[in-house]
C-alpha cells in the first residue's frame, strides 16, 4: 500500500478511534474541551491561565470562561502564585481528578473490551504497532 493511502487509512481510524473514546467520560455534561484544558493542566508544572490557553491554543480571554466552569463544577482550584502577585495559579480538584481517573478507567474499559474481541494474531499486531503509532505521534 502506497504511503498515502496508508496514510489516509491511519488516520481515519485513529479519528475514529479518538471520538470512540471521547463518548466514554465521567461527567457527561463536561465538553471535549474542558476535559482537554483538565489534560493540559496535569501536563504542566505550574498551569498559569497563560500556559493553560496555550498548551489548548486558545486566546487566554477563552480560557477564562473554560477555567470558571471548571471551578464552578468543583474540578479546579485556583490560589495565588508564590512569587508573582499578578499571577493565579490553578489547580484541579481532588474531585476533578477523580473524574479525571473514572474518566480514564471508563475509557481503558472500553478499549479492553474491544481488544479482548480481537484474535491472537490482530491482539499480537496491535501490539507491535502500539510503538509505531507512539513514534509517529511524536514526529
Amino acid at each position: 500500500m502506497p504511503a498515502i493511502a496508508l496514510a489516509d487509512s491511519l488516520r481515519v481510524a485513529l479519528v475514529r478511534m479518538g471520538r470512540r473514546m471521547r463518548r466514554e467520560r465521567a461527567d457527561e455534561n463536561l465538553s471535549l474541551h474542558h476535559l482537554s484544558a483538565l489534560g493540559a493542566m496535569q501536563a504542566l508544572e505550574e498551569p498559569t491561565l497563560a500556559r493553560i490557553a496555550a498548551a489548548e491554543c486558545v486566546k487566554p480571554p477563552s480560557m477564562v470562561k473554560t477555567l470558571q466552569h471548571l471551578e464552578s463544577l468543583g474540578y479546579v482550584e485556583r490560589s495565588d502564585h508564590p512569587s508573582d502577585g499578578r499571577m493565579v495559579i490553578f489547580r484541579i480538584s481532588a474531585k476533578g481528578e477523580q473524574m479525571i481517573g473514572e474518566t480514564r478507567e471508563r475509557r481503558n474499559r472500553a478499549l479492553a473490551s474491544a481488544i479482548e474481541q480481537l484474535s491472537a494474531e490482530d491482539r499480537a499486531a496491535l501490539e507491535r504497532a502500539v510503538p509505531i503509532i507512539e513514534r509517529l505521534a511524536e514526529q
